[in-house]
């Protein structure tokens, strides 16, 4: 019979040799495909690629970042995988609206005890755009708020400053057309510009007003939408705006460096990706929240989200929701916003990577307390605002057709509704 101690010696070698095999190995990491529509954007592509590495090193799974060139093919090619066991772990979206049909075929996962575990972290107002009867699903990579964009150099030699009122506003826009600028920079081009002064007419009246229109609780012939479109028909009256043939994302650098346009209204991507990226200097760029023209409206802004999904599906769900936990948090959330220069979603998450003029933008925000308002393009269903805005298109090259824009869109909504509701 063995001796003990050698017994126990032995034994003691044994882990000795078992703890420094473990130290060894090496982390075994996961990779979990992301399904995009951006990759006439190589930006986002890279920009992927680099918070999959950053996941990978955090807590073991990365990203294996997929593009496809337009949004029609791409939404035909997720129809088509997202049923099956081929479906990517992770994919881009939108939101509200535009996800429900996700929802409805059981193609993603409920998250909703995540958007729990970080509730802190996040605005109750982008959680709801989430959210599909009580759950919440998906998270957002990115978040873009709506300000006013405008001119320093411009303002600055006609000596006005950034209004706080409705009607200092409108003293900006006369100054601007005295002066023989377009006070506002819009367009008509791919149509869905159409609803940005629309969606801001009806906040400006009333934001509720602008929820129960965008869930069919109001007619869109309702007299305060009326009443809130007929000040969008003034301003198209008096000249305030561009000729509706003007491309408000090709040709803005050169508007602004001409000094043809005093201001444009548009996400806060709008600042690096269109006014920079084409040449503006950052120190010829200011901002500012419009005023509601009903002073009773409050103070609001309108954001949208880049939503990213969880497939139900995909052979590796288990991981997919993982990374989405940890992209959910200050650091994850922080992470990409950093890389791809963008404003996090996560309200704690580090901001210091952004310009001093988009952290200015979210403190205001904040400190505030502005109301945050869903972009009308995901708040009200498709089938809706697809049509929309080519009536508004109407409406704009021709503002007499203002009531009966608002007819057609009523009974667009109307029919839309009436098949969903029993």
């Amino acid at each position: 019979m063995p001796h003990p101690g050698k017994i126990f010696f032995t034994a003691i070698v044994f882990l000795c040799l078992a703890f420094s095999a473990c130290r060894q190995t090496p982390q075994v990491t996961v990779d979990v495909t992301l399904a995009h529509d951006k990759g006439n954007l190589p930006l986002f592509q890279e920009n992927f690629v680099k918070q999959g590495d950053m996941a990978r090193k955090a807590m073991g799974v990365g990203i294996r970042p997929v593009p496809s060139i337009t949004p029609d093919l791409y939404w035909h090619q997720m129809m088509a995988g997202l049923p099956t066991n081929q479906a990517p772990e992770l994919f881009v979206w939108w939101s509200t609206f535009r996800a429900r049909e996700l929802v409805e075929h059981g193609f993603v996962t409920d998250l909703t005890d995540l958007w729990d575990k970080y509730a802190a972290d996040y605005a109750p107002e982008i959680r709801e755009a989430f959210t599909v009867k009580g759950r919440a699903y998906g998270f957002p990579y990115v978040i873009e708020y709506w300000p006013v964009w405008y001119n320093k150099r411009i303002f600055k030699r006609l000596g006005l400053k950034t209004p706080s009122t409705w009607t200092e506003f409108i003293a900006v826009c006369e100054a601007l057309k005295k002066s023989g600028v377009k006070p506002i920079l819009c367009s008509l081009q791919n149509n869905w510009p159409a609803f940005i002064w629309f969606e801001e007419m009806v906040i400006g009246e009333d934001p509720e007003l602008y929820k129960g229109l965008c869930l069919g609780k109001v007619k869109y012939t309702d007299p305060r939408i009326v009443k809130a479109c007929r000040v969008w028909k003034t301003m198209i009256a008096k000249g305030y705006f561009t000729d509706p043939s003007v491309n408000m994302l090709t040709n803005a650098g050169h508007l602004w460096n001409n000094e043809t346009c005093g201001m444009t209204l548009c996400g806060s991507w709008y600042y690096s990706t269109v006014l920079v990226a084409q040449g503006v200097k950052e120190s010829d760029i200011g901002w500012f929240i419009l005023p509601s023209h009903n002073p009773e409206a409050g103070l609001n802004i309108v954001f949208e989200v880049g939503p990213i999904f969880t497939a139900k599906n995909a052979p590796n769900a288990r991981a997919a929701r993982n990374l989405a936990d940890w992209w959910m948090s200050p650091e994850g959330n922080a992470s990409f916003a950093t890389v791809h220069q963008s404003c996090p979603a996560n309200r704690n998450a580090d901001i210091s990577h952004l310009p001093e003029i988009k952290r200015n933008l979210l403190e205001q925000i904040e400190t505030g307390h502005y109301r945050r308002l869903n972009r009308y393009w995901e708040a009200t269903p498709a089938s809706i605002s697809g049509e929309a805005v080519i009536k508004l298109g109407e409406f704009i090259l021709n503002p007499e057709s203002l009531e009966r824009v608002l007819a057609d869109i009523e009974g667009i909504a109307k029919a839309h509704w009436a098949g969903e509701r029993p």
